[in-house]
């Protein structure tokens, strides 16, 4: 985009320019109505548009400017603060514009900006909004797409590196945003509704420099060891590449009682389940929250889904079940944290992977017979699910191996099958878990893994630094949990706290000089802290009265100067900037 000269109409017209761009937009409509195509048009218009809106941006900047300098001129300047306009660049939506405004310096502190403050402009050159595209675009795809869909979508640019960086900054709130929220409305759930909490793990490629020691460790030796021969032959599975990210889910849901062959009918295909199976239909998940990382521990991130689960139900009114596949290490690290915490937990073993081990031994004890393993594994899984339970189905296993003829080697599969089964037999009673309405299936953590990690981090060629696959994570987990306007929203007024802190503890020395006593000046300061820890509806409070006291201060003290001029008028828009 075409810069043009900021400021020319800040004594003027400031939007002048911008009737120029519209004047321009219509003339070409005008001499081109019988030329062009709709999409021609369009683009066009799409074009001289965000030219339009960038200097309606700027002509609004400069009446900023121009009421500051009518509040400067009216007020003077307070004894041993030197005041002077200062330009910066601002890149936005609508591309680069110029932000003129008044720097209030003293003598070895740095230069403070009220109007940068009370626009909440950021440190650096990108605006709030342009950032948002940029977190919302590397959320959803490859860093070089998203530099590519800013370009396209908006009138500012971003570099990749800037990009990367950006982003990080972007996801750095989850963990207050969270803190702060209150507990999802249970008002359209029954009191026998479930509390649900699942976790799973998924590999993510990083770079050497990102691996977790052990790995690192690892990798360097295998490193160490390879033989570069063939090029063309094919390549090994790398083993020492990834980093584990924790994936966590909570969330409510309404039991849902059913029969062992509902459950069987439901995991045929979708044109054969639907005829087969006529019962309610499975409630879905309520206020569900998903959660990824690649910096936490496994025992971090089991102890942050308690802590949600502890944060929607404190008084440890619901049943809580925690379902899993059977991983130890899970095993463990939920146990441990409930016990950390004193909540009664069921632990469920994730059907699915149940069925797996299944298959597989049928596989061998029908001798890779598809169509017989079939029948085998439905056969076994109505008892797994039905009064026989899983020491039954363990039982009959043995007998067939036993009978089968075939030899160790041959029955590994059983073998494991029989050995998952007997490690997790505690958390397989499924015929009592259904018609107690439990929920027996991992779906909403395997479709969190596939869709919060693999989807994003997985994609080919990707290899990610810590930070930025992170951020990323923390992202895809924001939106999936439905929170992202409410978390950006938030991410804005943090970013005021951070850009613009310094105001907040202005505003407390002028209004506690201003009112004297301990009352006062404890009140304010207070206020001044609760603004710092994000307390949104204290902070606008407390912008408010910086507007009203910080002009009476100014005054004041110009008048102590000798040069004080009267006071704004009430409503003045200038006292905004005095």
């Amino acid at each position: 985009m075409t810069s043009i000269q900021a400021h020319r109409a800040a004594d003027g017209d400031p939007f002048a320019a911008a009737r120029e761009a519209f004047d321009d937009a219509t003339q070409w409509l005008r001499a081109d109505a019988q030329g062009s195509t709709h999409a021609d048009v369009e683009r066009g218009l799409r074009k001289r548009g965000v030219e339009m809106m960038r200097r309606l941006e700027q002509g609004y900047l400069d009446l900023r400017l121009a009421l500051e300098r009518v509040a400067v001129a009216r007020d003077g300047k307070p004894d041993g603060v030197e005041v002077r306009e200062r330009e910066r660049d601002l890149e936005g939506l609508f591309g680069e514009v110029k932000v003129r405004r008044h720097g209030y310096k003293e003598p070895k502190k740095a230069a403070r900006f009220p109007m940068d403050e009370a626009l909440n402009l950021p440190a650096e050159r990108y605006s709030l909004p342009l950032r948002q595209s940029v977190a919302e675009e590397a959320r959803d795809g490859s860093w070089d797409r998203a530099v590519e869909r800013v370009d396209a979508t908006t009138g500012g640019h971003v570099p990749k590196r800037q990009a990367e960086q950006l982003t990080v900054r972007a996801a750095q709130d989850l963990d207050a945003f969270y803190a702060e929220q209150p507990a999802p409305a249970n008002d359209q759930l029954s009191d026998l509704a479930l509390l649900v909490m699942s976790s799973d793990g998924k590999g993510v490629r990083m770079l050497p420099q990102a691996l977790r020691e052990a790995t690192r460790k690892e990798a360097a030796a295998a490193a160490a060891e390879a033989v570069h021969g063939d090029p063309m032959a094919p390549k090994k599975t790398r083993r020492h590449d990834k980093r584990m990210a924790v994936v966590t889910a909570v969330w409510e849901q309404e039991r849902h009682t059913r029969t062992p062959d509902e459950v069987i009918a439901n995991l045929r295909p979708a044109h054969e389940r639907k005829a087969a199976n006529k019962g309610k239909p499975a409630p879905r998940p309520q206020n569900k929250r998903l959660s990824a990382s690649v910096e936490d521990s496994l025992n971090v991130g089991i102890a942050k889904m308690f802590d949600e689960a502890d944060r929607r139900d404190p008084g440890r009114d619901r049943a809580a079940i925690v379902l899993l596949d059977g991983q130890q290490s899970q095993l463990t690290a939920v146990n441990d944290e409930a016990r950390k915490r004193g909540r009664t937990i069921e632990i469920i073993l994730d059907l699915i992977h149940a069925i797996h081990y299944l298959w597989l031994a049928g596989l061998v004890l029908c001798r890779k017979d598809e169509g017989e393993t079939e029948r085998w594994t439905i056969d076994h899984l109505g008892q797994l699910l039905g009064c026989v339970g899983v020491h039954g189905v363990i039982a009959a296993m043995r007998e067939a191996a036993d009978a089968s003829g075939l030899s160790k080697k041959a029955l590994k599969p059983v073998e494991k099958c029989i050995s998952y089964f007997t490690d997790n037999a505690a958390y397989m009673g499924y015929f009592s878990l259904i018609s107690r309405g439990m929920p027996i299936a991992t779906g909403v953590i395997e479709g969190a893994c596939r869709h919060l990690v693999q989807d994003r981090l997985g994609i080919t060629g990707a290899r990610w630094d810590l930070p930025g696959a992170e951020a990323i994570l923390r992202l895809r987990a924001i939106r999936s949990s439905g929170d992202w306007d409410t978390y950006w929203a938030f991410h804005e007024r943090k970013e005021r706290l951070r850009n613009h802190a310094a105001a907040a503890w202005a505003m407390a020395s002028v209004i506690g000089d201003e009112y004297p006593g301990w009352v006062t000046r404890t009140a304010v300061y207070g206020l001044a802290a609760g603004v710092s820890v994000s307390r949104v509806l204290a902070e606008q409070h407390f912008l408010q009265l910086l507007h009203i006291n910080l002009s009476r201060r100014l005054i004041r003290l110009g008048g102590k100067a000798g040069g004080g001029a009267g006071g704004l008028a009430e409503g003045d828009p200038a006292r905004l900037h005095a």
